[in-house]
């Protein structure tokens, strides 16, 4: 027999003991706050992503919009500018120069004979009245001798003559003594003569002597030639003979015997065009240099000008006087000279090319703010060949166009560029 099942048992059991529930199938608290945060981060991101596409859109409206305006608007000429400059108070000119000795001389013999010697050669530093070659002279000193014979024989003769003058004095003066009638007018008149006569022979004689004592000074220098001396203190830049040689005097074509240049100081000799002749005066400052070495400058000083500007070439011949104790110039070096030069007040500096010549005058093309171009009529002063100087027109400080050529109407709006950028 089965036993009976306890009911009441059952239902007690039941309600004391609760079903056990399965702890896996409940997510744990730190699970879900995670994943809250996912969610939210990606949220978030689909946010910002919106955001970036409607910005992107927004600024690609704006650049087509902005090209097409720019397509719509005319292009602009691109020209190059430059700016007009106050000129400076002082001027910086180079010109080419020549430099030359101060003083140079060819010495030439001046008694014919055979060079003994010569005391220098070239390059040799002399002084004033230093002996430089010797002559001989044989024919002239055989001249010399006949000639002091002849100015002794010159003066024996007149000694005689002044004699014959005495005695035909007395003998007038005793005849003229005589009683009326002891003497004949032929015996007077004959006296008379021969006093006249010796009277003349005198002075023949003593006209004689002083030829032969010129002649004999003469043949003196002559001699005295013979010793060739330095006329001044120098160097020798040319010796032309050796000894023994022949020299001829007082012939066109003979060579000189040496070439003397006087180098402590030189001249340098610059032609200065007209346009600068004006501001050129003695006594300015006018440093030199040579082309090879130009941060080398030797002081030097204006010292003279023709005051006078040649027709053919409308030049100022100006003359630069350089000290050169050290010798460190040499003449017929080729050099630059620095003129400074003045400028008037309120001159304004443009490039060359800038300026425009119109029928009615001068004109520089300026840009204004809108970037128009608006042609102004300008007085030019001196020209500089690259730079060129405005005396009225402009005050410095204007932007320029360089070569604006003539389609460029006055009111073109241009699109200004250096030179950079046109490259």
């Amino acid at each position: 027999m089965s036993q009976p099942i306890d009911v009441v048992n059952l239902t007690d059991a039941s309600a004391t003991h609760p079903p056990h529930k399965d702890e896996h199938h409940e997510p744990p608290p730190r699970r879900a706050s995670f994943l809250r945060v996912v969610v939210l981060a990606v949220l978030a991101l689909a946010g910002f992503a919106g955001l970036g596409v409607l910005g992107l859109q927004a600024r690609t409206r704006q650049t087509a919009a902005r090209e097409q305006t720019e397509a719509a608007r005319p292009e602009r000429p691109r020209v190059l500018t430059a700016k007009a400059e106050k000129a400076p108070v002082e001027i910086d000119q180079v010109l080419p120069g020549s430099a030359i000795p101060y003083r140079e001389i060819a010495v030439y013999a001046r008694t014919s004979g055979y060079l003994k010697r010569w005391l220098v050669d070239i390059g040799d530093s002399v002084t004033e009245g230093q002996l430089l070659a010797e002559i001989e002279t044989p024919e002239v000193d055989a001249q010399l001798a006949q000639a002091r014979a002849a100015l002794g024989e010159s003066k024996a003769t007149v000694e005689r003559n002044r004699a014959g003058e005495t005695l035909a004095k007395a003998n007038l003066r005793r005849l003229t003594g005589l009683q009326s009638g002891a003497a004949s007018q032929l015996e007077l008149d004959q006296a008379e003569a021969a006093l006249k006569v010796a009277t003349a022979t005198v002075r023949v004689s003593e006209a004689t002597i002083t030829a032969s004592e010129a002649n004999v000074k003469r043949l003196e220098e002559l001699q005295g030639y013979q010793k060739v001396t330095a006329p001044f203190a120098g160097v020798v830049t040319a010796r032309n003979f050796d000894p023994g040689a022949l020299i001829v005097a007082d012939n066109a074509a003979a060579r000189e015997l040496f070439h003397l240049s006087q180098v402590e100081t030189l001249r340098v000799i610059a032609d200065v065009p007209q346009t600068f002749a004006p501001a050129i005066r003695p006594g300015k400052p006018a440093p030199v240099f040579r082309r090879e070495a130009p941060q080398q400058e030797y002081a030097g000083t204006i010292a003279r000008t023709t005051r006078s500007v040649s027709t053919q070439t409308r030049t100022l011949r100006v003359e630069v006087e350089v000290p050169n104790k050290d010798g460190a110039l040499l003449p017929g070096m080729y050099l630059q000279v620095r003129f400074k030069l003045t400028s008037p007040p309120g001159v304004v500096r443009v490039p060359g090319a800038a300026v425009v010549t119109r029928s009615d005058g001068a004109k520089v093309a300026v840009i204004d703010g809108n970037g128009a171009i608006h042609y102004k009529p300008v007085t030019l002063g001196r020209d500089f060949g690259q730079i060129v100087e405005v005396v009225t027109g402009l005050s410095g400080g204007e932007t320029l166009v360089v070569r604006p050529g003539d389609d460029m109407p006055d009111g073109t709006l241009v699109e200004a560029v250096t030179t950079a950028t046109a490259k």
